[in-house]
């Protein structure tokens, strides 16, 4: 499963939709995902523009850059279906007296999201959703896995009021018969109509590398009712992983009016 047809394939669908629905939320930018789903027939296409990431491991230091895309298409009810990847990806290496690049494509995930609340907003109070994802293993040997992933995910939201949001993310993926777990508490706030702002901190337990913690936060502006931009930074503050992950963002909403 190549990604690019996929992309191709949602550009077209949006441009054919002339009128739009009321907005969703959108899954971007932080740790886990919105707890609700997308009205039946509408599409979403979330863009990473890109990610850049930074690690300083075995004498290498690497940096990747990479344009991660998710395509989320309502199914009615409490469902919506999820195909993400990255059709572009570079990445950069240095050490040991050596230098190299390589430039490809990443491995493409399916998922199903469930929100029992609906596509409907939940309102003041808590709300959860769950995500099950399989990501093939079709991505360049730079950008993949190697092998077929399974991943099982859950968020769960507070909204003590209009303006804060509190959410708890968890999830579990298993790669080649081993485990990895991530646990990422968010605390959002809202500035006026347009802004939101919010703080997150990342626990992470790697089947390989072991654990690692990543903190830091983000913002996002929305432009209009259907559209949003994003910029993000987490920094590592303990263990393994990046040293350093960052990235900008923009999602848009397409659908016909009911």
């Amino acid at each position: 499963m190549n990604l690019r047809p996929v992309l191709t394939a949602a550009l077209l669908l949006s441009l054919a939709g002339p009128a739009f629905a009321d907005p969703p939320d959108f899954d971007r930018p932080g740790a886990g995902f919105a707890t609700s789903v997308l009205p039946a027939g509408t599409l979403a296409l979330e863009q990473g523009l890109p990610t850049y990431e930074r690690q300083r491991q075995d004498g290498y230091l690497d940096r990747t850059y990479t344009a991660d895309s998710l395509i989320r298409i309502g199914l009615g009810g409490p469902a919506e279906l999820q195909v993400g990847g990255s059709a572009w990806n570079r990445l950069e290496e240095r050490g040991m007296g050596s230098r190299r690049h390589a430039v490809g494509h990443g491995d493409t995930n399916v998922g199903v999201k469930i929100a029992p609340g609906g596509s409907s907003d939940s309102g003041n109070g808590f709300s959860w959703a769950a995500l099950a994802n399989v990501t093939f293993a079709n991505g360049d040997e730079d950008f993949g896995n190697g092998a077929k992933q399974y991943s099982l995910g859950a968020t769960g939201q507070w909204q003590p009021d209009d303006n804060h949001q509190n959410t708890l993310y968890a999830n579990v993926d298993r790669l080649k018969g081993r485990n990895s777990w991530t646990l990422a508490p968010t605390f959002g706030r809202k500035f006026g109509e347009n802004w939101m702002a919010y703080l997150e901190a990342d626990a992470i337990h790697d089947a390989d590398d072991g654990n690692e913690l990543q903190a830091g936060g983000g913002v996002a502006y929305s432009i209009g009712d259907h559209a949003q931009l994003d910029a993000y930074a987490l920094h590592r503050i303990g263990g393994h992983g990046p040293s350093f992950i960052g990235g900008l963002g923009i999602s848009v909403f397409f659908g016909k009016k009911a």
